[in-house]
C-alpha cells in the first residue's frame, strides 16, 4: 500500500505540474471512485502535492527572476510631533504640530552591489531637517530626495559607497552631525575580526560640500576614521572606540556656508570675516561607548513597574578639537542611556540624558543637532529623553533640551519640549 501511495503521489506531482488544481482533484476523485484509494489517501496526496506545486514554483521563480526582484525592500516611517518653544529670544512661547514621513526602497542588484533610495518630508533648503509644520491653510506639501547610492562590496570587509546616503562615520551623539544629514560623495568601509572578542574597523571618504563654475576651489571634506570594537564572551559586557579626522578643503576663506542658524532666535557663531570663514575647522573627533547587558535584571523601588525591566546601561562621550586656532575651539558631550538597548516592542523603554558643550569655532555651525539651540556652536547645556515602546514598530518619545549660549550676552536661553509618536512600516 505504501508504494502504491508512493507511486501514484509521484504520478499526480507530475500531473499537476502541468494540470489546475480542479483537474488534479477529478483525477483523485476517480481514484476513490474506482477503490485505489480511500478518502483519507487522497486528502493526504492532495495536500503534499499542493506543498510540492508551491515549492517547485518559488524555485523556479528564483532562478528566473532577477536578484533586484527578489531583495527588493520597501520602508518607511510616519512621526507626528507636538513641540513647545520657549525661547527667551521671541517675546512669545511657540506651539508647533509637525510630521515627518520617510519612505525607502532598497535592493541588491547582484551578489556584490547594493543600491537604494529614500524620498523625504522636510525643506530642499534645510539638510538638518525632515519636518513639516501645520501651517499655510491646508496647502500641499512636497517630498524630496532623501538619499540615493550605489554600495560595491569588493569583500566580507570591505565596501565603497558613492551617492547621497546616510552618515558613514560611527557617531555616539548628535552634537556634530545632524541625524538628518545625508552627506553626499564617497566613502569606504572596513570591518575585520581580529579574534572572537575584537574587531577593527575603519571609515574614509570626502563629501562634496559645494559646486560652483565660476569657482576652482570648491569646499569638501575628507575624513577618516580608525576604530575598534570588543565584547566579552557571557555577551554582558562590550565598547566601540573611534577617533575621526576631518580636514576640510577650501573652507576658510569661503564664503559662510548658507543654512546657518537663525541669527534672531539663535545666534551665527562662527567667526566670520567679511561674509568669509575666518577658520578651516580641521579637527580630530574621538568617541567612546561602553555598554551593559543586564542578564538578571534587578528591580528598583524607585521605578515601580519599570524597574523590573531594566536589560541595558550605557555611557557615551565623544570629544572635538579644531587645531588650526586655539580659541573656542574645543567641543565634547558626554551621557547615559537605561532601559532596553531598542524600543521595538510594547513595553519596551529607554531613558537617556546627556550633557553638552561646543565652542563657538570648534565646528561649522551648519552640521549640529538642529533641536539643540538651533544647531548653533557656542551652546552648552542638556537633554533628556524617554522613549516607550507601545506596541510593534509603535512608539512614544519624549525630549527636553534645557539650551543657553556659553558668550553670547545678547542671546539667551532656549527650553525646547517635543512629544513624538513614531510609526515604522
Amino acid at each position: 500500500m505504501k508504494l502504491k501511495k508512493t507511486l501514484l503521489a509521484l504520478l499526480l506531482l507530475a500531473a499537476a505540474m502541468r494540470a489546475r488544481a480542479g483537474e488534479l482533484d477529478m483525477l483523485l476523485d476517480r481514484l476513490v471512485e474506482k477503490s485505489m484509494l480511500d478518502p483519507g489517501e487522497a486528502q493526504e496526496i492532495r495536500i503534499g502535492t499542493q506543498e510540492e506545486v508551491k515549492k517547485e514554483i518559488s524555485q523556479q521563480r528564483n532562478t528566473t527572476l532577477p536578484m533586484w526582484v527578489q531583495t527588493l525592500k520597501f520602508r518607511g516611517d510616519v512621526r507626528l510631533r507636538y513641540q513647545f518653544n520657549d525661547n527667551e529670544n521671541n517675546v512669545y512661547n511657540q506651539h508647533r504640530a509637525r510630521y515627518r514621513l520617510r519612505f525607502f526602497v532598497d535592493a541588491k542588484v547582484n551578489e556584490k552591489v547594493y543600491t537604494g533610495f529614500g524620498f523625504a518630508s522636510g525643506s530642499s533648503v534645510d539638510p538638518r531637517s525632515t519636518n513639516q509644520t501645520f501651517t499655510d491653510n491646508f496647502a500641499k506639501k512636497n517630498l524630496y530626495i532623501d538619499y540615493v547610492f550605489a554600495e560595491y562590496n569588493a569583500s566580507d570587509y570591505l565596501a565603497f559607497t558613492a551617492g547621497r546616503n546616510k552618515n558613514p562615520l560611527w557617531l555616539t551623539s548628535d552634537m556634530l552631525w545632524d541625524t538628518d544629514i545625508n552627506p553626499e560623495g564617497l566613502s569606504a568601509r572596513l570591518t575585520a575580526p581580529v579574534n572572537h572578542n575584537w574587531q577593527v574597523f575603519g571609515n574614509a571618504g570626502y563629501f562634496v560640500l559645494g559646486e560652483a563654475a565660476a569657482d576652482p576651489q570648491d569646499p569638501g571634506l575628507l575624513f577618516a576614521q580608525p576604530g575598534v570594537s570588543w565584547h566579552d564572551n557571557a555577551g554582558v559586557y562590550d565598547f566601540k572606540a573611534g577617533a575621526a579626522v576631518y580636514g576640510f578643503n577650501h573652507v576658510k576663506s569661503h564664503a559662510a556656508f548658507a543654512n546657518r542658524p537663525s541669527a534672531t532666535e539663535y545666534q551665527t557663531a562662527n567667526t566670520v570675516a567679511g561674509g568669509k570663514h575666518k577658520y578651516g575647522y580641521n579637527s580630530v573627533s574621538p568617541e567612546l561607548e561602553v555598554n551593559a547587558n543586564i542578564l538578571d535584571p534587578v528591580a528598583l523601588p524607585l521605578l515601580g513597574y519599570f524597574g523590573y525591566n531594566i536589560t541595558y546601561a550605557g555611557i557615551y562621550g565623544n570629544y572635538i578639537q579644531a587645531f588650526e586656532h586655539s580659541r573656542d575651539n574645543k567641543g565634547w558631550i558626554a551621557g547615559f542611556k537605561l532601559g532596553q538597548r531598542k524600543v521595538e516592542d510594547a513595553g519596551q523603554w529607554q531613558l537617556g540624558w546627556s550633557l553638552r558643550r561646543l565652542e563657538k569655532d570648534a565646528w561649522l555651525d551648519t552640521y549640529p543637532d538642529s533641536d539643540f539651540y538651533g544647531g548653533s556652536t557656542n551652546v552648552e547645556g542638556q537633554k533628556t529623553q524617554l522613549s516607550v515602546g507601545l506596541m510593534r514598530d509603535f512608539a512614544v518619545n519624549l525630549a527636553w533640551f534645557d539650551a543657553r549660549p556659553i558668550s553670547n550676552g545678547a542671546r539667551k536661553r532656549e527650553r525646547l519640549f517635543q512629544a513624538d509618536i513614531n510609526l515604522k512600516f
